[in-house]
């Protein structure tokens, strides 16, 4: 009996731990308590949706596009009924790329859009590339792109092959759709 108190005893005390140890700023957190809602657009898309084989890429591009898993898309589109939350729901997302567990690796605008670039990984084989961009007019969306041992350079290479290649353009037709 004695024995059993001290084991659950201790079962508590992990459990509190780990509790107490949930980043709630953190990608994952974010995706998992926006998601359901019904302002919120939000799906998965596999690294096999883009058919490179009419690119031809070389060797090191190869490695770029296995290294890809696949990518989370969660996306709020701003109307007239949702200004107001859609400024609180941006800040929330923009702290959540400032979490100091995210490295920066560039940030800009382009044609009315701001967009930030965040990685989680080592400086030169990411896990992880988070894009947030957002627009006043249109909205924000998060993309996470999920791999192993990504490298920044090689996927830069591989994002200007994506002229050649084959999309399934049905994967991103909710994206599409929901900023139309």
């Amino acid at each position: 009996m004695k024995t059993s108190i001290k084991l659950l005893f201790a079962l508590f005390s992990i459990s509190i731990i780990l509790v107490s140890c949930k980043d709630e700023n953190s990608i994952q957190t974010y995706f998992v308590d926006h998601q359901e809602k019904p302002e919120f657009l939000s799906f998965d898309i596999a690294a096999d949706v883009i058919d490179f084989s009419k690119a031809d890429l070389n060797k090191e591009e190869q490695e770029a596009y296995q290294s890809i898993k696949k990518l989370d898309v969660l996306a709020y589109k701003v109307n007239d009924q949702n200004k107001d939350t859609y400024g609180q729901e941006l800040e929330k997302a923009k702290a959540v790329f400032n979490n100091k567990k995210y490295d920066e690796l560039m940030e800009f605008k382009d044609n009315g859009v701001n967009v930030k670039i965040n990685t989680y990984g080592k400086n030169d084989k990411v896990d992880e590339f988070l894009v947030l961009a957002s627009s006043k007019e249109m909205g924000f969306t998060i993309v996470r792109v999920l791999g192993n041992n990504m490298k920044p350079e090689q996927l830069m290479k591989l994002s200007n092959k994506i002229q050649n290649a084959d999309v399934d353009q049905a994967q991103f037709k909710n994206l599409m759709d929901i900023f139309k």
